[in-house]
C-alpha cells in the first residue's frame, strides 16, 4: 500500500472514529442506566432519580423509601410543550421533582420555557397521587386519567382511536389500551422510537382487570407497532428479577437484583401470543420476563 494512501485510510478511520454515528433506524438516540436500584438505604435524597434518556426524554423513578411501588415517570420535551407521563405514588414531593427536571432541561437549552401538559398512562393511585400537587400549577395543562379527559388529545372514538398529538416538531402517538385500567393509553415516541405502556406490559405482574379489553388493547399494540421502530417498550414498574421467571412479591422495597426496565417489541409479541393461546379465558401464567396476572373485577 502506497504512503499517500495509507495517510488517507488513517486520516478517514481516525475522523470516522470521533464522527457521531448515525442511527440507521432515523431515531434519536439515548442511554439507559444499568440499574436503578433503590430502597438499599432509607431515607433516601432526592426522592426522585432523574436520568436523561437523551436531552429531550428524561425518565424519573420514584423513591422506594417513599413507596413500595416505586414507579417511573416520563417527561419528554417538544418544541411547543412539555408532556408529563404520571405524577407517581403518595408521599413523594412529585412537584418539586418536575420542577427540577424541568429547571435542568431549560438551563441546557439556553433558558427557554415551556408550558407543561400532565398526562397519565392510567388512574390507578400509584399513578396519580402527585395530581393534586400539579393540576394547578402555572402554565400547566391538566389532564385527567378519565376517557372523557382524554379527548384533549383527539379522542372521538375510545377506544378504537389512534391520535397524534404534536408537542411542537415532535409528535406523538396514543392508544387506547384499556384492561388493566379503563383509562389506560400508551404513548408511542416517533423521535426516539420509544413506546410507552404504563402498567400493561413491563417485567412484573401483569394485573388484568377486564380480560377482553386487555387482549384487543395487546392486539392494537401489535397491530400498531408492525413496521415501526420500536427502540424500547418502556413501563411504569420493575417486579420482576433479572433470573428468569422470578418476581419480587408485593409490598417488596430493595430489590437488589431486578430486571432491566427496558423491553422490547419481542416482548409485546410474547404476550399476544400467550393471549390468543388463552382464547378469552386469560390465566395467570408466568412467562420469563413478566407474569399475566387476572384479578377479579
Amino acid at each position: 500500500m502506497g504512503l499517500v494512501v495509507l495517510v488517507a485510510l488513517l486520516g478517514v478511520m481516525a475522523f470516522s472514529a470521533e464522527a457521531p454515528q448515525p442511527n440507521s433506524g432515523g431515531i434519536e438516540r439515548g442511554t439507559l442506566p444499568a440499574n436503578w436500584i433503590t430502597g438499599a438505604s432509607c431515607p433516601e435524597t432526592p426522592q426522585f432519580r432523574l436520568h436523561e434518556y437523551n436531552d429531550d426524554f428524561y425518565v424519573l423513578r420514584q423513591s422506594a423509601c417513599t413507596n413500595f411501588e416505586k414507579p417511573f415517570l416520563y417527561l419528554i420535551f417538544g418544541g411547543r410543550s412539555a408532556l408529563l407521563v404520571d405524577t407517581g405514588a403518595a408521599n413523594a414531593d412529585a412537584a418539586g421533582a418536575i420542577r427540577d427536571a424541568m429547571a435542568r432541561w431549560s438551563a441546557k437549552h439556553a433558558g427557554a420555557s415551556l408550558p407543561l401538559i400532565v398526562a397519565h398512562s392510567h388512574g390507578h393511585g400509584d399513578h396519580v397521587a402527585g395530581d393534586a400537587q400539579l393540576k394547578d400549577r402555572p402554565n400547566t395543562t391538566f389532564v385527567a386519567a378519565t376517557p372523557e379527559a382524554l379527548r384533549f388529545f383527539g379522542f372521538r372514538d375510545w377506544p378504537n382511536d389512534v391520535v397524534s398529538y404534536d408537542l411542537g416538531d415532535r409528535a406523538i402517538d396514543i392508544l387506547a389500551i384499556p384492561g388493566h385500567q379503563p383509562a389506560s393509553i400508551a404513548i408511542y415516541d416517533r423521535r426516539t422510537g420509544i413506546l410507552l405502556t404504563g402498567d400493561t406490559l413491563y417485567p412484573g405482574r401483569l394485573y388484568v382487570r377486564d380480560a377482553a379489553a386487555f387482549t384487543r388493547s395487546v392486539q392494537r399494540l401489535v397491530d400498531f407497532t408492525n413496521g415501526k421502530i420500536v427502540a424500547h417498550v418502556l413501563g411504569a414498574h420493575i417486579e420482576n428479577a433479572r433470573a428468569p421467571y422470578v418476581d419480587y412479591p408485593e409490598g417488596t422495597i430493595h430489590q437488589p437484583d431486578e430486571h432491566a426496565l427496558e423491553l422490547g417489541r419481542a416482548h409485546l409479541l410474547e404476550l399476544n401470543e400467550a393471549l390468543r393461546q388463552m382464547d378469552g379465558h386469560v390465566v395467570r401464567r408466568a412467562l420469563r420476563d413478566f407474569t399475566i396476572w387476572p384479578l377479579e373485577r
